[in-house]
């Protein structure tokens, strides 16, 4: 069997680590790893170190290549897709070179339109839509620090594909320690993660703040509930069957991370300013509500103040 990993940030790094650990122990195939820069060149040299619930386990372990080329790579029989959105295009056009009609496509990236972004280039495989629920990052070159999050991936049935069910992938990942669980609508769990992350993303990068310091700040605090109320009325026109009260419980769920915890979209605008992830936390939303003819105020008027500063 061969699996590779494309991306290799904090999501990719944390599972490609534990099931290289598993393939090593077990010669169940080779595991490939598509990386960049001095990333990249750490892993070749010393390989990918995991810190597991803030350092307290560390697992080291090189997988059968990483390299910065598809074309290095033979035909896989699952890719997971771990990248950033803005990069997701072009990534899934170099996916479909590995793949065939038996591949498995497991995208574990943000955003409620992963699916609908990454089809349309891809002829052949199955695509699972998917989400994950992680607390990690690249600490430095070939380390990946993880805290916090269930760690658990939810996924679903590929529209395209409905009688089709990823025995194959479950069983490999569950002997190799990964949490994970199929659904008849992953959506909901999509759409439920999307409601919390993209208000929450977009509020603490355009106002540079914490999620502990936004909830604190009461006008924040409601804009990011309004924000969560637009996504909300788009998921029901979609008719996703999320329930009635999931602001409030949604809202609820940052009493879960420490007052300092910055989100992964504020990281990035902090570092790579335009070059972020806003198309898929507001762009996504406002292109839904277009359709929809809902209005989503909150959304454009965050989105705008976003980009005015970067």
């Amino acid at each position: 069997m061969n699996i590779c990993f494309f991306g290799l940030g904090g999501v990719g790094g944390y599972y490609g680590t534990l099931l290289t650990e598993y393939f090593n122990e077990t010669n169940k195939g080779n595991i490939y790893f598509i990386a960049r820069g001095k990333h990249k060149d750490a892993i070749i040299e010393k390989g990918l170190l995991l810190k597991k619930e803030g350092g307290k386990e560390e697992v080291l372990i090189k997988p059968h290549l990483c390299t910065d080329s598809v074309n290095d790579l033979p035909v896989c029989d699952i890719v997971v897709v771990s990248v950033k959105g803005y990069d997701l295009e072009e990534v899934t056009k170099e996916v479909e070179k590995i793949t065939d009609e038996n591949s498995i496509i497991l995208p574990l990236l943000n955003g409620a339109d992963i699916y609908e972004r990454m089809r349309p280039h891809l002829k052949k495989g199955f695509l699972l839509p998917a989400c994950v629920y992680l607390g990690t990052h690249i600490e430095s070159p070939g380390v990946i620090f993880q805290k916090g999050g269930t760690c658990q991936i939810s996924i679903g049935k590929d529209p395209l594909y409905p009688d089709f069910y990823p025995e194959k992938l479950l069983t490999l990942f569950k002997k190799a320690g990964i949490l994970i669980e199929f659904f008849e609508n992953v959506n909901i769990a999509i759409w439920t993660k999307y409601i919390f992350i993209a208000s929450f993303a977009l509020v603490t990068a355009t106002y540079n703040k914490t999620i502990g310091e936004t909830v604190k700040d009461e006008k924040l605090g409601i804009l990011v509930k309004n924000i969560m109320q637009e996504v909300a009325l788009i998921a029901g026109a979609l008719r996703i069957g999320l329930p009635p009260n999931i602001v409030e419980t949604s809202f609820s769920k940052a009493s879960q991370f420490a007052f300092e915890t910055k989100t992964s979209f504020q990281r990035d605008v902090e570092t790579k300013g335009i070059q972020s992830e806003w198309d898929l936390f507001a762009g996504t939303v406002i292109r839904y509500a277009e359709r929809f003819n809902i209005p989503v105020n909150y959304t454009k008027k965050t989105l705008d103040k976003l980009l005015r500063g970067l």
